[in-house]
């Protein structure tokens, strides 16, 4: 698996060797001593999987602290825009998105840090990611940020949400509990 650093610290774009023959394909979407490797948490807690609808945005969703979480984020059907968004106070990426284009043709994934916000927009017809954390969910310490709030140039003025993800307040108005380490920036 190839990994490559993106411009928020400890956030990786994760590119697994595909194989492929006339049955189909095979991908390795983890590897416990690359990631050892690179210092990425490997204590997975919970797995998730979403089908979205072209249109439906969803994010931009984390936990705060103690429940807080490292992700591991794949399109295993379709394509999405991902977007990344540093929440971690004294990070050299702190309040910048960044978006990734993830696919089921790419087999491209992301590996998020704690203190980082998620979120993705669909752009095929039905878009499946496959989510995993290290941290259970826990509904006191759910949160998120409104999606129009974060300035990135997202290609869609009036997507679907959820009532939950409309509900979310702005970047503006938030006052992160996350603060950057460099020593502990991918955990």
């Amino acid at each position: 698996m190839d990994t490559t650093p993106t411009d928020i610290p400890g956030c990786y774009v994760l590119q697994p060797k595909v194989v492929g023959d006339l049955r189909g394909s095979f991908v390795k979407t983890f590897h416990d001593e690359r990631f050892a490797e690179l210092g990425l948490r490997t204590d997975w807690r919970e797995e998730y999987f979403s089908v979205s609808a072209r249109g439906v945005v969803r994010g931009m969703h984390f936990q705060t602290p103690p429940a807080a979480h490292a992700k591991m984020v794949f399109c295993l059907t379709g394509e999405v825009l991902d977007v990344v968004l540093d929440l971690r106070r004294g990070s050299p990426a702190f309040g910048r998105p960044l978006g990734f284009t993830l696919s089921a043709q790419n087999s491209r994934g992301l590996y998020l840090p704690s203190g980082c916000a998620h979120g993705f927009l669909s752009i095929s017809e039905a878009s499946g990611m496959y989510y995993k954390v290290t941290s259970v969910h826990s509904p006191a310490h759910d949160a998120g940020i409104a999606w129009n709030s974060i300035g990135f140039d997202w290609p869609i003025k009036m997507p679907a949400l959820s009532e939950r993800d409309g509900r979310h307040h702005s970047l503006a108005d938030f006052d992160t509990p996350f603060t950057f380490d460099p020593a502990q920036a991918a955990r």
